[in-house]
């Protein structure tokens, strides 16, 4: 029995953290929003309050209606010096139009606070994504990233804007209720339990179907995005299979996982508002037949009460309606928040501290001193290796696929921090280097090169800020220049989306180019001729003896043969160093490397 009380009372302290999350930094404009409600319900009230003297003014009655507001009706009359009927309906008129004004003034502010909190939220999630770990891209699905970064702020945005409405709304009944006491009671308790078991149904159909079915939107489209993300980035591999029908069908179970059941939910969506309309109605109709029979030949008098009743009812009406509409979006979107203020907060990628120390320049070797790693507990993907990259050399790794080498490669780049022992560059630990100004001075080179739809030039710079010269001399140095300046546009040519307009060749000298720009001190090179035919493999090979004369290179290489001339290589097998030194070397100790030799030639 005590289970319950604690749930709730959880459930209660996370949904205020996650709206406090939102909130903070905007209090003031919270409150500007609080006090032009309260002053939307005043003008709103005051507008019911001059509707009775006008109805009395039509009939030629004579009661005022409560003494509470005959002061303000004896200083209009004083002001205007006018008939009644026309005094009231002036002030009236200008009431309503200051309603107008005021109530765009709350809507101009309420949708720049959401914007302000979409864009300090976007850009939070952005630089969340861009502060963690390697290891987060590599275990999260791009589909969820991009529902993260994209569609969920979104629903953030709807729940902003349905939230500040209801907040609105609600201040405004709550001053129309209050006024309307004084004028009939019974009519007021009758509204108020009216909207109490409204409350009550909005709050029942709400937990049993919005917020599950914004559970379910938000699973549906991650399943869509990821569907789409994975034909897209393997239209090449599918069509080559003729597999087209298969992704149409994961994309069309998707879709159906959400709308199969939307019908349903959005009946029961519908069924509170249709059932307020129904009983507000159907009570006015009983209410006007009792006053009948109650009154009988005095009924006449009391159609400025029921009219002005009936006039407050209507202020409240549409407000409790769309409170009721908006607490279903609301809570339709919530999950989002939940989702993105879960995000936020995860420390679980956040593990790869920077250092302080700036780095400048390689004055000596970089040193792997007795380095492990293990993505999981007790399971090691390197162990206890030691090597040295000799400054100004070629340093090279060999070994079978999944011996550990683009796992070295992966903690020189300090995707990853080692589990055990040291990376000494400069005889320093690479984790007390500032990461930003280490990664400047290495160029990168990977087997998967990555081309993004935009100029030749923009592809080389990659972000960076390089005059047209260097960006030439880059090229050139990369065996790529000649190809680029016989191009219709040349630098300024786009190459489409993944570089789909060039070869394999041609990208990787693009991408040798854009890591020489950077002018590096180290050159990592990840098995960068893998997935070229002999011709274009021939030419960046040229390109890599050329620029490996004056700079440190590491080459992670899978044919042997274009590693011939390193001054030193490693080869690893089942996560260890288990032979080193030259070409010439290693061939006549007729280990591991000249069985992998002989295999690769």
């Amino acid at each position: 029995m005590k289970i319950l009380p604690n749930t709730i009372r959880e459930k209660y302290h996370e949904l205020f953290k996650i709206i406090s999350f939102y909130s903070r930094d905007f209090h003031r404009v919270i409150l500007a929003l609080i006090a032009i409600s309260i002053v939307l319900g005043l003008m709103e009230t005051f507008q019911i309050i001059l509707l009775y003297p006008i109805l009395n003014a039509t009939f030629n009655f004579q009661d005022q209606g409560s003494s509470l507001f005959e002061p303000l009706y004896t200083l209009v009359r004083n002001a205007f010096n006018l008939p009644d009927i026309v005094s009231f309906c002036l002030l009236f008129i200008l009431l309503v139009f200051l309603t107008f004004v005021v109530s765009l003034f709350y809507k101009y502010l309420s949708v720049k606070f959401t914007r302000e909190v979409i864009t300090k939220t976007k850009g939070a999630i952005f630089d969340k994504i861009a502060s963690n770990d390697y290891r987060y891209f590599v275990q999260t699905k791009r589909g969820d990233i991009l529902y993260t970064v994209i569609s969920a702020p979104e629903k953030i945005r709807d729940f902003l804007d349905y939230a500040t409405s209801i907040f609105s709304d609600f201040i405004i009944i709550l001053t129309i209720l209050t006024m309307m006491l004084f004028v009939s009671v019974p009519g007021v308790v009758l509204m108020v339990v009216g909207g109490l078991v409204f409350i009550q149904l909005f709050r029942y159909v709400g937990k049993k179907v919005a917020y599950r079915m914004g559970k379910l939107r938000l699973r549906s489209v991650q399943s869509e995005n990821e569907v789409i993300q994975g034909y897209v980035q393997g239209i090449r591999q599918i069509r080559s299979v003729s597999g087209d029908a298969f992704w149409r069908e994961k994309y069309n179970g998707a879709l159906r996982n959400y709308w199969d059941r939307y019908v349903k939910y959005s009946i029961f969506k519908f069924l509170p508002n249709a059932i307020l309309q129904f009983f507000f109605f159907s009570i006015i109709g009983v209410i006007v037949i009792f006053l009948y029979y109650l009154y009988q030949e005095n009924f006449l008098y009391v159609i400025p009460l029921l009219g002005t009743f009936a006039f407050s009812a209507l202020k409240v009406l549409p407000r409790a309606s769309n409170i009721g509409n908006n607490y279903m979006y609301t809570l339709d979107a919530f999950p989002n928040l939940e989702r993105v203020y879960h995000f936020l907060n995860d420390p679980r990628y956040t593990t790869i501290k920077n250092g302080t120390k700036a780095f400048e320049k390689l004055t000596s070797d970089i040193i792997f001193d007795d380095v492990s790693f293990a993505y999981y507990d007790h399971q090691e993907m390197v162990e206890s290796v030691n090597l040295s990259i000799r400054k100004n050399k070629i340093t090279a790794l060999v070994g079978h696929s999944g011996s550990g080498k683009s796992t070295l490669i992966s903690l020189l780049l300090r995707y990853y921090d080692v589990s055990r022992g040291r990376i000494l560059v400069n005889g320093i630990d690479l984790s007390e280097y500032d990461l930003p100004t280490y990664l400047r001075k290495v160029g990168y080179v990977s087997q998967d090169t990555f081309i993004y739809h935009t100029t030749i030039r923009e592809n080389i710079a990659f972000g960076g800020e390089f005059s047209d010269d260097l960006i030439i001399r880059s090229a050139e140095k990369a065996n790529i220049h000649s190809f680029i300046a016989n191009l219709p546009m040349g630098y300024d040519t786009i190459v489409g989306d993944e570089g789909l307009t060039i070869s394999g060749g041609e990208k990787q000298r693009i991408a040798i180019a854009r890591a020489l720009v950077r002018e590096p001190e180290i050159l990592i090179l990840d098995e960068a001729t893998s997935n070229l035919d002999n011709k274009s493999e021939a030419i960046v090979q040229d390109s890599i003896n050329r620029i490996s004369e004056n700079i440190t290179v590491f080459v992670v290489a899978h044919r042997l043969s274009t590693i011939r001339k390193a001054d030193n290589i490693y080869v690893m097998g089942n996560g260890r160093i288990i032979e080193s030194g030259n070409h010439d070397e290693l061939m006549q100790k007729r280990g591991a490397y000249f069985e992998l030799y002989q295999t690769d030639a």
